[in-house]
């Protein structure tokens, strides 16, 4: 996404502020990846990028305490989102190499990618950083390169990332829970918005 189209969506978003918040996120789709039972009650959708130094704190220490509580035990489903965070580029590249895995091994690709994040920006090898999410998820090196290669898979991203900015998302990374947004920063924040829904079934 240019620089310019950014600080268009963001005027766009500031000068109609008091609209985007009532909005509603945009209606799950096929571009989604989505892990938990299709029959659970509860269904968190978090907008999150893989550069994005928060999002790797709660994936590798939140998200392992809400799936053994809640998705392990058919309670919530889980939507992912892309929201590439700078540097965008990257991101989005780390969004494509995830996109690529087969869907059930999406989360095996994020995990890697947040979890060598900090080194990546420490030795600023994006390649390995890629390509050590690749292999996570059953790449192989040709089709990483394949996939990167592919304009179209960068295009679907940026429209995703396009869609959430119309809905009011302005950072990651963002929860909804069953379309209302909420604070899911750690487990006790989550179970104060997931426990009255799950009383009240």
């Amino acid at each position: 996404m240019t620089r310019f189209k950014l600080l268009f969506l963001a005027l766009l978003l500031s000068l109609s502020a008091p609209v985007a918040a009532m909005a509603q996120i945009a209606p799950e789709t096929a571009q989604d990846r989505v892990v938990g039972a299709t029959s659970a009650p509860l269904t968190l959708t978090v907008y999150l990028s893989t550069t994005c130094p928060h999002c790797a704190r709660w994936h590798m220490d939140v998200y392992p305490l809400i799936e053994s509580k809640y998705v392990d035990r058919g309670l919530l489903r889980v939507v992912y989102r892309d929201l590439p965070t700078s540097p965008q580029r990257v991101a989005m590249a780390g969004a494509v190499i995830a996109r690529c895995a087969p869907e059930s091994r999406y989360e095996d690709v994020m995990a890697a990618l947040f979890r060598d994040q900090s080194r990546m920006r420490a030795q600023g090898d994006v390649d390995a950083w890629l390509a050590a999410g690749g292999t996570a998820g059953g790449l192989d090196a040709g089709t990483i390169t394949t996939c990167l290669a592919n304009q179209g898979n960068f295009a679907e991203i940026e429209a995703m990332a396009t869609q959430a900015m119309y809905d009011g998302i302005q950072g990651t990374p963002t929860f909804f829970l069953n379309g209302n947004r909420i604070d899911a920063d750690d487990l006790e924040a989550f179970d104060a918005a997931a426990q009255p829904l799950l009383a009240g079934r």
